[in-house]
């Protein structure tokens, strides 16, 4: 989610950097062992701040240096091209990770989540105290942030049906807050969350629920993944949002390409809408085989396929 062209960085900013963050800044890191699908090049800096005004100052400072901002979280839904992220990427792993009861009244209860807080982390601290309309995101991973970013959800219900308010930071304007009359969400889409702001917290409303019959469903659902899904192996999910209509996974897998592999990257032979990291994949395999799937789709079908993933950073292999 790049705003802005970029550039290296030089000494004296990494000096600015490690006087403001210590080792909470990296450079040149690579970034595989920070997204979920375990492959992709490197960040020129990588920071882990903790706070809006440490946020604050990475904007001012890319401003100033005209740097591009990216922001991850655990990379749950991203691919990391081989060249890696030039700029400045920020990982909110170490940010907004709060998570406090506002108010009760009348069988629900107001919740207010950081947008950091990882996704099954949050669904368990509310089947342990009986706060019901999370179970819809069971065995998602991610973070909170990145869920509303892309309004995640299962055929069981979505964030956009429980959020009552939201705080973005937006990295031109600062932090604001938003009610619900004021978000859209959509399929696979909520309309603030822009490429220049981050999830600072979200408030939800949960009602009153019983823990056991929460945990029950919790684990029925994580099984019904499990049988449908391939989870034993690194990957993004659903690599294409499902077309109005149809199943994306349906169309891959009518053209022939289940099992399909370019270098240690293969579309699944069990859900051909996963691509799956198998063998130590390039990102630049997945992609080819991204496009192929596309490709292939609208050559028998007339549908085009929209990834569901999110492809940052630099193509090495691109002619300048």
């Amino acid at each position: 989610m790049s705003i802005a062209s970029s550039s290296k960085i030089s000494p004296s900013l990494r000096k600015q950097f490690c006087e403001r963050f210590g080792d909470r800044a990296r450079f040149d890191e690579p970034l595989a062992p920070h997204v979920a699908y375990g492959v992709g090049g490197p960040a020129d800096v990588l920071v882990f701040p903790k706070t809006e005004d440490e946020l604050s100052w990475i904007s001012t400072t890319a401003r100033e240096y005209a740097l591009a901002i990216t922001t991850i979280g655990t990379g749950t839904n991203l691919l990391v091209r081989d060249g890696g992220i030039r700029g400045v990427t920020i990982s909110i792993r170490e940010t907004f990770r709060d998570v406090q009861i506002l108010e009760k009244k009348n069988g629900h209860t107001l919740v207010r989540c950081g947008g950091g807080v990882d996704k099954p982390a949050f669904l368990n601290w509310a089947v342990e105290r009986g706060l019901g309309g999370l179970v819809f995101s069971a065995g998602v991973p991610g973070t909170i942030g990145g869920g509303i970013f892309m309004n995640a959800g299962t055929k069981y219900g979505c964030y956009g049906d429980i959020l009552t308010r939201l705080r973005l930071f937006d990295f031109e304007t600062g932090g604001r807050e938003y009610g619900r009359n004021e978000l859209h969400f959509g399929y696979r889409h909520q309309s603030h969350i822009t490429p220049r702001t981050l999830v600072a917290w979200a408030e939800f409303s949960l009602e009153d629920s019983n823990p056991v019959e929460m945990r029950a469903e919790v684990d029925r659902i994580i099984e019904e993944r499990a049988a449908k899904q391939p989870l034993d192996f690194p990957s993004c999910g659903s690599t294409f949002k499902n077309p109005e209509g149809f199943s994306a996974g349906r169309l891959v897998e009518k053209v022939g390409l289940k099992g399909r592999s370019i270098g240690g990257a293969q579309i699944s032979t069990k859900h051909a809408n996963f691509i799956l990291n198998k063998n130590h994949a390039r990102a630049s395999d997945i992609l080819d085989l991204i496009q192929i799937a596309k490709t292939e789709v609208y050559s028998k079908f007339g549908v085009q396929l929209e990834c569901e993933v999110v492809v940052v950073g630099e193509d090495p292999y691109a002619q300048k």
